[in-house]
């Protein structure tokens, strides 16, 4: 038996993800690996006194709709959303199939991942540039950063 440090893990969990994602190889597996890896990459970040991609989106929410949603809650509510909770479970009522739209499911998982690997780790390591430059040149890179200049002060990370 070996011992190891869960965020090793996890980055590994994310190398992997990435470089999937990044190859077009299988997107429920991207989506498998990035929801574990930002299992454990969220509660080290919160253990690191920074923000989480979890409560900055909590933030946003409340700035959104006047209350902060419970974290525990959003939680589910953004797994869902990526997909995670679909590709971990089947309680005895669900159906057994699923709609999802994996490629946009597989990007945001891994983009709520990758945010707080950087706040541990920075963004210096080569799967996390190679996603960054994927998403810039994907997902309108300079118009996000446009509306993000425009964002009120207060919704800028910590």
């Amino acid at each position: 038996m070996s011992r190891f440090h869960k965020y090793d893990a996890a980055k590994a969990q994310l190398q992997t993800a990435v470089s999937m994602f990044l190859e077009g190889c299988d997107r429920s597996s991207v989506i498998t690996l990035a929801g574990a890896a930002s299992g454990i990459l969220d509660e080290l970040v919160r253990r690191s006194g920074q923000e989480t991609f979890l409560d900055y989106a909590r933030r946003v929410q409340r700035e959104r709709s006047g209350e902060m949603p419970k974290r525990t809650a959003y939680s589910h509510h953004i797994n869902t959303r990526l997909g995670v909770i679909a590709h971990k479970h089947l309680w005895p009522d669900d159906s057994d199939t699923i709609e999802l739209d994996l490629n946009e499911q597989a990007a945001g998982a891994l983009t709520r991942a990758i945010g707080d690997y950087i706040s541990l780790n920075g963004e210096e390591e080569p799967f996390v540039k190679a996603f960054l430059s994927w998403s810039w040149h994907n997902q309108d890179g300079p118009g996000i950063m446009e509306r993000f200049r425009q964002a009120p002060k207060r919704l800028k990370p910590k």
